[in-house]
Formats: structure tokens, C-alpha cells, sequence
């Protein structure tokens, strides 16, 4: 049998990065951490701009109303937090992993990242009800075949 060479499917980048992943998780790349512990971040808010498809992850504190607080790798070279009722309220489609650009707005101490309007729902039509996602892992034997449920 012929070795067969695996192409790595990790893009490095040296700008900040956000990944939303398919267990509904957002991440932060090398760059983003940086920036995050720079400025000694432990708890972030999400915000929200519908008009623009924008997300924002503001630095917060603990006491701050809905603050999540955000989990660093031993290393330091990584960092998220759990976000599956933010995703499913802007209807973002979080079945797969997909990384965004961020850009740090200094003034107002948050990671900013535009969302294409084609990962909103199924079709990208922002009016249109998600539904319940169904994680692969927790499928049942009548759920076979579906990841979207009426």
C-alpha cells in the first residue's frame, strides 16, 4: 500500500483570530490571547451588531451582567469559552468549525469580527428559524441523517 501524505488543514496567521467551533465554542488564536492578556482579560461579553454581521468580545469583569469567563490554555497560546445560546440567538450555524479575522478596537477594549451573512441559518436569510442543532456526537438512531431538527 502507497503512504499517503495528510495536508494539514491549520491556517497560521499572524493576525488576531476568532473560531467559532462545531461544539459551539469561540476560541482565540496566538495573536487574540496576546491581546487579551495584555490587557489582563478574564471575563468577556458578547456583542451583537445585526445590521453590520459583526460580533464584538469585549473585555469585562466578573460582576459584569452575563460576562463569560474565558479559559486560557496552560501554555497561554490559546484561549475561549462556551457560547451556544449567544450563537443560537443570532441564528449563526455553528455545524461546523469556521475561523474570522478579528481587529482590536483599542477605545472600546474589544475583539471585533464580521460573520459572512451565508453562516446564519441554513440559507443565510437571517429571518429565517434555525432550529435546534443536533451535535453529531448525541444523535439518536431516529435523529440518523439529520442535523437540523424541524
Amino acid at each position: 500500500m502507497a503512504w499517503e501524505l495528510y495536508a494539514r488543514q491549520i491556517i497560521r496567521t499572524g493576525e488576531p483570530t476568532v473560531t467559532i467551533g462545531k461544539m459551539g465554542r469561540i476560541a482565540f488564536n496566538m495573536k487574540a490571547v496576546a491581546i487579551l492578556r495584555e490587557h489582563e482579560a478574564t471575563h468577556a461579553v458578547l456583542l451583537w451588531n445585526k445590521e453590520s454581521h459583526e460580533c464584538a468580545v469585549r473585555i469585562a469583569s466578573s460582576k459584569d451582567a452575563g460576562a463569560y469567563t474565558l479559559t486560557y490554555n496552560k501554555k497561554y497560546n490559546g484561549a475561549g469559552f462556551s457560547s451556544v445560546t449567544f450563537l443560537n440567538y443570532i441564528r449563526y450555524d455553528w455545524t461546523e468549525t469556521r475561523s474570522f479575522n478579528a481587529v482590536w478596537n483599542d477605545s472600546e477594549k474589544m475583539l471585533v469580527f464580521p460573520i459572512p451573512q451565508q453562516y446564519f441559518g441554513t440559507s443565510g436569510n437571517l429571518s429565517q428559524e434555525l432550529g435546534k442543532v443536533k451535535r453529531p456526537d448525541r444523535l439518536k438512531p431516529e435523529d440518523e441523517g439529520t442535523l437540523m431538527a424541524e
